[in-house]
């Protein structure tokens, strides 16, 4: 049977960030994961998880119990609630084309943000190593980062990039306005407060400081963005001294919670403080949003922010699209050849074994044939075999698609040639 792709997976538009973090698949867990989906469903396996989507990439014979075997995996692992509002499954052309519009930073939450395509590229590295990944994934996922570039390469899709970061110093300008004078906490050291801080920078932030489980990671980010590292246990007393808080640290569960910030608000006299968590699973519990003088935003709140710069993308999106497309039915082609060669080879080996039966029947009962008939004869029937088999090759060689191959399958295959190709091409 034909190998395809499936995609089961829930991102920012199908599922709220409370959904999202739950289903949130950190790196060291991603291994244990894979080899599930292997088990589950007898194929190769690739997972990708950020802080807007997780996807589950399988490459499988039989999508739809795929599906089913990889929600179970899920659901099984995360011990998750009924999954099947939030989330989608994609299979085959719908599938390839939903990844090379994830690669190219089209299915972001910021249109055209530049971090997805890195990230895909660690999501198929590690598959790869902990050996999820084989020939199948290979060339799809390496097919995607091609689009990537081309989108990239073709449109200004990505210029002035914007990311998930700087929609955070957008959304610190509008609630402050002028920066000069403000104090921010970053709590985390990892790509996005990173990105953020120099976006801050840029905007002529006051004072930075930063805090970080690995105080080593935390003096190193400090030093990059002129500001002061701190000791993590110092963490509540930091809130105390801010106006604002950027938290991103990857941890599992929240790291600031009701009962620390209701402390530092005592001790700032109720003086406003306001988070701007970009973390899933997030870093403040949602509690905290109901204390007085406390204005939580989480990466969900991003999205009105985001749609005003898509405004100013839509031709470019439009355009990247339409390489998606063409990109697409390339692909679908390209692999339809992959199936056609073997099975253009499989039906000349079956038509000429059914040609070489017949014609030594024929010759048995016309006795006494001398050579030269039984020469005529096997041209007269190679030539009848190939008039008869040439047009539906020429079909195949034209068009690659399930279905037609399928019928060329049904017409010039037995069942019992369907079946041995079928199970050839499963040893593959």
């Amino acid at each position: 049977m034909t190998t395809g792709l499936i995609v089961l997976g829930l991102n920012h538009n199908t599922a709220p960030v409370e959904i999202r973090e739950k289903l949130f698949v950190p790196e060291e867990a991603a291994g244990e994961l894979l080899g599930d989906l292997r088990t589950e469903c007898a194929g190769e396996a690739a997972v990708i998880s950020t802080c807007n989507r997780t996807e589950v990439y399988v490459a499988s014979t039989d999508g739809e119990a795929s599906g089913r075997a990889a929600m179970h995996a899920l659901t099984r692992r995360f011990g998750a609630p009924s999954l099947s509002e939030y989330t989608y499954l994609l299979s085959d052309e719908e599938a390839y084309r939903h990844l090379f519009l994830v690669a190219s930073g089209l299915d972001s939450m910021v249109i055209g943000e530049p971090q997805i395509l890195g990230q895909v590229k660690d999501a198929y590295r590690l598959a790869s190593g902990c050996g999820a990944a084989g020939p199948f994934l290979d060339k799809v996922f390496n097919r995607a980062f091609q689009v990537a570039k081309r989108v990239r390469t073709e449109t200004k899709i990505g210029y002035n990039p914007v990311s998930i970061s700087a929609m955070a110093v957008d959304l610190a300008k509008k609630i402050f306005g002028e920066l000069s004078q403000k104090k921010i906490l970053v709590v985390g050291a990892g790509e996005m407060c990173e990105i953020a801080l120099k976006h801050f920078r840029k905007e002529g932030l006051g004072e930075v400081l930063v805090t970080n489980r690995t105080l080593g990671k935390a003096q190193q980010l400090a030093e990059e963005t002129i500001g002061v590292a701190y000791p993590f246990d110092d963490l509540g007393d930091l809130l105390t001294r801010v106006d604002m808080v950027l938290s991103s640290t990857g941890a599992g569960e929240p790291v600031i919670d009701k009962a620390m910030v209701l402390r530092a608000m005592k001790k700032r006299k109720m003086r406003p403080l306001f988070f701007i968590d970009i973390a899933v699973p997030r870093d403040v519990a949602p509690e905290v949003n109901d204390i007085q003088n406390i204005y939580l935003y989480d990466i969900d709140d991003l999205k009105e922010l985001s749609q005003a710069h898509l405004s100013n993308r839509i031709e470019e999106s439009r355009r990247a699209h339409e390489i998606v497309d063409e990109e697409v039915r390339k692909f679908g082609l390209w692999m339809g050849r992959l199936e056609m060669n073997p099975l253009i080879a499989r039906i000349r080996e079956n038509l000429d074994t059914m040609r070489d039966r017949e014609l030594k029947k024929t010759l048995q009962k016309l006795k006494g044939a001398d050579e030269e008939t039984a020469r005529q004869l096997d041209l007269l029937t190679r030539s009848i075999v190939n008039k008869i088999v040439h047009p539906h090759l020429v079909m195949l060689k034209g068009n690659g698609s399930p279905a037609v191959l399928e019928l060329i399958k049904q017409l010039l295959l037995g069942e019992d040639d369907e079946k041995e190709m079928d199970n050839r091409d499963e040893g593959e």
